[in-house]
C-alpha cells in the first residue's frame, strides 16, 4: 500500500508547521547564500559560513571520545514497582504536560543531562524551566507513594507564558518545553548535548529540468510524518510511511519554483536525505488536519498505523554528508520506548503514555495518577481504527468543583461507553532509542 502523491501539500504544510513551531533551532539556509547571517529565534542557521571544529562533525546524540554522557545518577528505585515509574496528579486538563513530562522523565539519556545542572551554584529563578524539572524529576525519585504533584512546574510554565489548564497538542508541548530547556540552560555545552540527543539533520533538494539542484540543510527535533484515512479494513505501515516520506516529490503548477539556474519556474522534484539521525528518534503521526468539506474545522484521523518495537532505518536515502561525519547506516537501528496515545476527537480529547522501563524491560501505561503494567498487545491498541464508529473502552470525565476561593478539579474513571464522538485511543508520538545492531538481534530472538 502506498500513500497518493496528494500528500505532498499537506507534507509542505507539516514542514513549514514543525519549523515554526520549532523556533530556536531548526530550519536551514540556501547554499546560494553563505553570507546570510544567523535569524536567531526565525530557527534559520547559517550551516555554510559557520566556523566547524572536529567535535561539530561527529554522529548526532554522539560526543567525543572519553566525554561520553554519563548514564543518569538516580537510581529509579521510586515508585509502585520500585522502577522510578510514578504518576502525576491531574491538575485540570494537565493529561498533556504529564505525558510529555513522563516521556522526558523515564529517558535516562535526558535526564543525565538534566541531572548534571548544580542548582547549588547557579542562580536560577522561579521561571527557570530546568530548575523546575530538575525539582520535580528528584521528587518523582524519592516518592515512597506512586502519584506526585507537579504544581511548581506547572507555575513555572504559567510564568512563561504557557496555559497550563487548557488542551494542548501533544507535539507543540514537547517542542515548547524543549525549546525553553535549550534558551534556559546556563550552561551552553548541556543545551549543545540536548540538541545533539534530539536533532535530526536533514538535506532537502530541489531539482530542476535544467539540471540545476538547490541544497539546504534542515535540521528538526522531531519528524512530522502525514497521514491520510485508510480505506475499510487497510493499514498503515509506519515504515511505508517513513519511505514515502522521503520519496521525491514532482513540483508542478501552483507547486513550481523559480530556479536560481536558469530563472524560470519549471517544474522539479524535491525530496529529502538524512545527513544524521540521533540517539532519540522522535516521529510524529499527524492525526490532525483541516477537514476537506470545512476548512475551518479540523478532524481527525483514526487510520490504523502499525508500527513495530524495533527499526531499521538503512533503506531510507542519505547523503553524502552522512559519511563525512563519520556515522554509517549501522548505527540506525531503533527500539521503541515510549508512546504517546490520544483518545478522542479533535475538539476534545485525553493524552496518557505507554513507556517501556529501561530497569525491567517491561511496557507501562501511565495514565495521569494511575500507573499499571501492560504488555505489547496491549500497546497495539494504539496502532488506531478503520471503523468509524469504533470508540475507547474508558473515559475520563471532569467537572469543577466550587470552594471558597478556590476551584478544584477532580476526575471520573468511568468504564461506561463513551460519546460525544469519542473514539479509541491512537497513537501520535512514538519515541525510538538508537540500539546496537547485536541487541537489535537479541530482541528479536526474544520475540519482544
Amino acid at each position: 500500500m502506498t500513500v497518493s502523491t496528494g500528500v505532498l501539500m499537506s507534507k509542505e504544510a507539516l514542514i513549514r508547521q514543525s519549523l515554526r513551531r520549532n523556533e530556536s533551532w531548526p530550519g536551514g539556509v540556501e547554499k546560494s547564500t553563505p553570507n546570510e547571517k544567523k535569524q536567531g529565534k526565525t530557527g534559520l542557521l547559517d550551516t555554510s559560513d559557520t566556523e566547524r571544529s572536529s567535535r561539530d562533525d561527529l554522529p548526532t546524540g554522539q560526543v567525543e571520545a572519553g566525554q561520553l554522557q554519563p548514564p543518569s545518577p538516580w537510581l529509579y528505585t521510586s515508585g509502585k514497582f520500585k522502577n522510578g515509574v510514578v504518576g502525576l496528579d491531574n491538575h485540570g486538563l494537565t493529561c498533556c504536560i504529564n505525558a510529555v513530562l513522563q516521556s522526558f522523565y523515564l529517558t535516562p539519556e535526558f535526564t543525565s543531562i538534566l541531572q548534571r545542572l548544580d542548582l547549588k551554584k547557579e542562580v536560577v529563578g522561579p521561571t527557570n524551566i530546568p530548575s523546575a524539572m530538575h525539582r520535580l524529576f528528584e521528587q518523582m525519585q524519592a516518592s515512597g507513594g506512586h502519584v506526585k504533584r507537579a504544581d511548581t512546574f506547572l507555575h513555572c510554565l504559567a510564568q512563561n507564558g504557557v496555559r497550563v489548564n487548557r488542551q494542548h497538542d501533544a507535539e507543540e508541548l514537547f517542542l515548547i518545553i524543549l525549546n525553553f530547556l535549550m534558551d534556559q540552560l546556563q550552561a551552553p555545552e548541556r543545551a549543545k548535548e540536548l540538541r545533539s540527543l534530539y536533532g535530526i539533520k536533514l538535506e532537502q533538494f530541489v531539482k530542476c529540468d535544467c539540471g540545476d539542484v538547490t541544497v539546504r540543510d534542515s535540521n528538526f527535533l522531531s519528524l512530522p510524518l502525514p497521514l491520510k484515512k485508510a480505506m475499510f479494513n487497510g493499514y498503515f505501515q509506519l515504515e511505508e510511511i517513513l519511505r514515502t516520506f522521503f520519496e521525491p516529490q514532482e513540483l508542478t503548477w501552483g507547486d513550481q519554483r523559480l530556479c536560481p539556474g536558469c530563472k524560470k519556474s519549471r517544474p522539479a522534484k524535491q525530496g529529502f536525505n538524512i545527513v544524521a539521525l540521533p540517539e532519540i528518534l522522535n516521529l510524529q503521526l499527524n492525526r490532525f488536519r483541516a477537514a476537506p468539506s470545512m476548512s475551518c474545522f479540523t478532524e481527525k484521523i483514526y487510520s490504523i498505523v502499525k508500527f513495530p518495537e524495533i527499526m531499521n532505518l538503512n533503506g531510507l536515502p542519505i547523503s553524502e554528508k552522512t559519511q563525512e561525519c563519520g556515522i554509517g547506516q549501522e548505527y540506525w537501528h531503533y527500539q521503541l520506548y515510549a508512546v504517546l496515545a490520544h483518545y478522542g476527537s479533535a475538539f476534545f480529547g485525553h493524552y496518557t503514555v505507554y513507556v517501556k522501563s529501561f530497569k525491567d524491560s517491561k511496557w507501562y501505561h501511565i495514565d495521569d495518577s494511575r500507573v499499571c503494567q501492560v504488555d505489547w498487545n496491549r500497546v497495539k491498541r494504539t496502532f488506531g481504527c478503520c471503523d468509524r464508529r469504533c470508540c475507547c473502552s474508558e473515559f475520563v470525565l471532569m467537572w469543577p468543583s466550587l470552594r471558597p476561593n478556590k476551584v478544584h478539579w477532580k476526575n471520573l474513571q468511568s468504564n461506561i461507553r463513551p460519546f460525544w464522538g469519542m473514539r479509541g485511543e491512537t497513537a501520535y508520538m512514538l519515541l525510538y532509542k538508537r540500539v546496537k545492531q547485536e541487541e537489535t538481534k537479541a530482541l528479536s530472538a526474544r520475540g519482544q
